[in-house]
């Protein structure tokens, strides 16, 4: 067990071997359980709204995790397989860990000043966040290297966003208030964002895909791997809008939608400006 545990889960880790099948299976069913079976349950009890406005409150939270893990990039934190030690949290699975747990502090503290100031929550939510990613985001800003890389996934994400935001309700009636629900245009920008970053990254600087799936797909074609992340997205969303009738359930699918988006495409977008794809 301990050698099946080392080549699977902590050697990829620490001689920076990328993903496999099984730790991949395996974070990815972790992941999914955590999520829906003890996250939404505790924070739909505790009456958090999983609408837009909370998902722009939680941005912050997900760059801070982001730009976190591109300071291992950087080799400026270490790695480390071992949850004592502080290189566990600058890598899958330490460092949704580590923002998870940031979260719900965040989460706390915004709830009883919200309910002592009498000011809106997640106003408060997003500002905490805010206080604590501006110096990571003002440090790699500083140690930037690729500024043409990181403004052309900035264009490329801004552009196919419109595009499908244009081209998408008008494809059929019963899309054309597709993009009602803020979350909707979200979860798309982040695909569009995951998908450029990785494409520009890839394609023109020398960081490579460790994700199994995605680079099989690039290995076919690289644009395929954009067109394939958009019409996947839009297919859950409205899978998600036609058949899922709880309203928070529905908007808690979409945040943890964006969220996975996002984490992924920042750290990408971010260690390409940083550098480390030269």
């Amino acid at each position: 067990m301990a050698e099946f545990l080392y080549e699977y889960f902590c050697r990829p880790v620490v001689e920076h071997a990328g993903y496999n099948i099984v730790n991949t299976l395996v974070y990815g069913a972790i992941l999914l359980a955590v999520a829906f079976f003890v996250v939404y349950p505790l924070l739909h009890r505790r009456g958090i709204r999983f609408n837009f406005g909370f998902m722009l409150a939680l941005l912050p939270y997900v760059l801070f995790g982001a730009t976190f893990r591109v300071l291992e990039d950087l080799a400026l934190l270490p790695r480390s397989c071992n949850p004592l030690e502080l290189g566990f949290f600058t890598y899958t699975p330490g460092i949704y860990i580590a923002t998870f747990a940031l979260v719900i502090i965040s989460l706390i503290v915004a709830k009883l000043v919200a309910k002592k100031s009498g000011k809106d929550f997640n106003t408060i939510f997003g500002a905490i966040g805010v206080v604590l990613v501006l110096p990571l985001i003002g440090f790699h800003f500083l140690q930037f290297r690729a500024w043409e890389g990181f403004l052309a996934v900035v264009a490329g994400t801004a552009t196919i966003t419109a595009a499908v935001y244009y081209l998408v309700p008008r494809l059929h009636k019963n899309l054309k208030g597709f993009f009602k629900d803020g979350l909707n245009t979200l979860a798309v920008g982040a695909q569009a964002l995951d998908g450029t970053a990785t494409f520009v990254a890839t394609q023109f600087y020398r960081c490579s895909e460790q994700h199994l799936l995605s680079d099989a797909i690039i290995g076919v074609q690289p644009l395929l791997f954009i067109f394939v992340k958009i019409a996947l997205i839009l297919a859950i969303l409205y899978y998600v809008d036609a058949e899922i009738k709880n309203e928070n359930l529905r908007g808690f699918i979409k945040v943890f939608l964006v969220i996975l988006g996002f984490a992924t495409g920042l750290r990408d977008v971010f260690t390409l400006g940083v550098g480390t794809c030269l």
